[in-house]
């Protein structure tokens, strides 16, 4: 009796064992950087030629939400991120990457940067990245004034749709010295006034993908130049709002909408050109981490 006992026992602790082993997890960080011709982006330099018009460009705001972080394996499995909820840049579903540095041009924004994600996964052999620049559908309409960090900024708000904006990328050119922008978000969107639930006609939320990423050594890099390629940043389309504010009947959206990966006004999604994967510099905080 004892022996069947200590039997079933010593199995029982073996299965606990094993449902502990199977959940053990591990601690991750994406590193991204933001760069033009694979130069670090900075707050404070003025950039040449740039879109169709060779045009000079500064930038006074660079930031995006990521939404559905995944590393893959090698056999294609995706395994979802969960994010570290560290009250400021990311919640356990987004996460806020700042570029800007609240000097020169982006005196308007903040001083800290944030450029990882950080997270954890199952333990295992990772070899591919993928994610969306985005917030998810249920979360994309709450109150700012209201709403847990990272999804607090104002500025990262459209208040005539009552939506987020997924990036949010200022700048000047020389045809536009009061101001070029980028504000990517959904759009078409309508609220039930049953149901108070709102639906959007474009979701707009660019997935970006990489059968290659090494956690340890690599950095996910998205390049001005490229985002910007094809497009005329010196000149906007008449009635429209300056630069691109992700709506339908804006020409001056297509260009951008393509390097994103986007499907736009009927034209088919492409592959995107805006991100790549670098390997990691030496000193490793310039491109990586928070400063706060």
């Amino acid at each position: 009796m004892i022996s069947n006992l200590f039997s079933r026992s010593f199995i029982f602790v073996l299965l606990l064992s094993g449902i502990a082993f199977s959940q053990a997890r591990q601690p991750i960080t994406i590193n991204l950087a933001a760069a033009v011709d694979g130069k670090r982006f900075n707050c404070s330099e003025t950039y040449t030629g740039i879109g169709t018009t060779g045009s000079t460009m500064t930038v006074s705001d660079f930031r995006f939400y990521v939404q559905d972080v995944r590393l893959v394996d090698k056999k294609g499995k995706e395994t979802s991120v969960s994010l570290a909820n560290d009250g400021k840049f990311q919640s356990d579903r987004v996460a806020l990457i700042d570029f800007e540095d609240g000097t020169g041009p982006c005196k308007n924004g903040t001083a800290d940067l944030n450029t990882s994600i950080r997270g954890s996964v199952p333990k295992g052999k990772y070899v591919g990245l993928k994610f969306r620049i985005g917030v998810p559908q249920d979360l994309n309409h709450l109150d700012p004034s209201k709403a847990s960090a990272p999804l607090n900024v104002t500025r990262m708000m459209w208040s005539w749709q009552s939506g987020y904006k997924f990036a949010r990328i200022d700048t000047k050119t020389t045809g536009r010295p009061n101001g070029y922008v980028l504000h990517l978000g959904s759009s078409d969107c309508k609220t039930d006034a049953a149901t108070n639930v709102t639906t959007c006609g474009h979701a707009n939320r660019p997935e970006f993908s990489f059968a290659k990423f090494d956690l340890a050594k690599d950095v996910a890099t998205i390049d001005l130049r490229s985002l910007f390629a094809g497009a005329d940043v010196d000149t906007n389309q008449e009635k429209t709002a300056s630069g691109c504010m992700s709506f339908d009947g804006d020409a001056d959206c297509a260009p951008v909408f393509a390097n994103l990966g986007l499907p736009f006004a009927g034209t088919a999604a492409r592959e995107q050109s805006v991100f790549t994967i670098k390997r990691m510099p030496t000193t490793r905080a310039s491109v990586s981490g928070q400063r706060r």
